[in-house]
């Protein structure tokens, strides 16, 4: 079996999740406007305001993801689902 075909889907799914929240946000022909305003706001600052957001929520379900397919490798191998360090 290659390397490749090693990685489980959630390490993809994870890593498109932290990807989108980089490259997005580099986009500036995306938000690069003033129009529509949200209570006052130019569209620049509460595109980039709402990108914050939805960055956390992508780390924290990337997290997520990760630590259960750790576990899931971890209990399959035999070993505790938890490490001491692990909460």
């Amino acid at each position: 079996m290659s390397k490749l075909s090693a990685v489980r889907p959630a390490f993809w799914i994870a890593g498109v999740l932290l990807a989108a929240s980089v490259v997005v946000p580099l986009l500036v022909s995306t938000y690069a406007r003033d129009e529509p305003r949200l209570w006052g706001f130019p569209f620049f600052y509460w595109y980039q305001f709402l990108w914050v957001f939805l960055s956390a929520i992508a780390v924290s379900i990337s997290y997520r993801l990760v630590i259960h397919e750790e576990r899931k490798r971890r209990a399959a191998e035999g070993l505790s689902a938890d490490k001491e360090g692990d909460r």
